[in-house]
């Protein structure tokens, strides 16, 4: 279905991760945009977490029209929620071997979808010729690309022309501490090497999103990129997992004594440092001495002190 001036070109083939749960509605659709993107060679690796609709006989379709490009991930593990579907898929990418001419050969670049986007034609080349220049500038290194997105309703009718300014953030931002306070990445936007998968798997449970994690690795022991321009059709609905949320109205506080024991990020800075503490065991000795430190300060934003976690988010934010 894709073009196929790419056919058995390794720098141009994509391993495509889609991870599906009730996602019939939408389904055909993305599958559609995935394997219709230009200059490449698509690869398609589904996995159904225990679907109560007609997603996993919609997948079977799909295998069985184009069984060289779409493949199921059957492994009986039943449902394993948003992250852990990735997580399975992005082991299972490891381990994939792409067909075609010749000798099976393991994926070289790995994209991960979501179930009810609509790809633009040209993404996937768009991040390859990303990624390949920073291969080049950092050879063996881990990479990763992500891109902003179009906001659009169930109908298709855009909502926003950039998620990233709708809700308010700041993608460029992409040192390691900005990445320990907060995830820039919309995972479904990126495509990484296989360096990357090698290195940040497996995902641990500590890790507060799949993506998250994977945006941690690169930023501190790889290298990474943001396009500032759309390159999906971001679905919002009322089913969304995560969602795009137009950015926060400012917080108007009572009293000094409100704002000093105000603790509405609370949670947050617990799972920042729950992750960073998890980062900082695995990776010490491949850390850069201000990497450590960085990480080392992130996992105190537990301390249960508002003030004081405040304090090291401003620290951080300087960093």
């Amino acid at each position: 279905m894709n073009d196929n001036t790419a056919s058995d070109r390794p720098d141009r083939t994509v391993l495509v991760l889609l991870p599906v749960y009730n996602g019939a509605r939408f389904l055909t659709q993305q599958i559609d945009s995935i394997l219709n993107q230009s200059q490449v060679q698509v690869f398609l690796l589904c996995r159904d977490d225990a679907s109560s609709d007609p997603s996993a006989a919609i997948l079977q379709q799909y295998r069985d029209r184009f069984p060289a490009q779409v493949h199921l991930l059957q492994d009986g593990q039943g449902n394993l929620g948003a992250s852990g579907n990735f997580s399975c898929l992005m082991q299972a990418a490891l381990a994939f071997q792409l067909p075609g001419a010749g000798e099976a050969r393991p994926a070289f670049y790995i994209a991960l979808s979501d179930q009810d986007d609509l790809w633009h034609r040209d993404k996937l080349a768009t991040c390859l010729a990303e990624i390949q220049r920073l291969e080049q500038l950092h050879p063996g290194q881990p990479a990763l690309v992500h891109s902003d997105l179009r906001v659009i309703a169930e109908d298709g009718s855009e909502m926003a022309p950039s998620m990233a300014r709708y809700q308010g953030l700041q993608p460029h931002f992409s040192g390691f501490a900005a990445q320990l306070l907060s995830n820039t990445l919309t995972g479904c936007t990126s495509l990484m090497n296989r360096a990357l998968l090698q290195k940040g798997l497996p995902v641990p449970p500590e890790a507060i999103m799949h993506d998250w994690w994977l945006s941690l690795v690169a930023s501190s022991l790889g290298s990474r990129s943001y396009l500032d321009q759309p390159l999906i059709d971001y679905r919002q609905h009322s089913h969304n997992a995560i969602g795009a949320k137009a950015q926060a109205q400012p917080v108007v506080f009572r009293s000094i004594l409100h704002r000093i024991f105000d603790d509405r990020h609370g949670e947050i800075f617990r799972l920042n440092a729950r992750q960073a503490s998890a980062y900082l065991a695995r990776f010490r000795s491949e850390l850069t001495p201000r990497q450590r430190l960085t990480a080392w300060l992130a996992g105190h934003l537990s301390l249960p002190v508002p003030p004081l976690q405040r304090f090291i988010y401003r620290l951080l934010r300087q960093l």
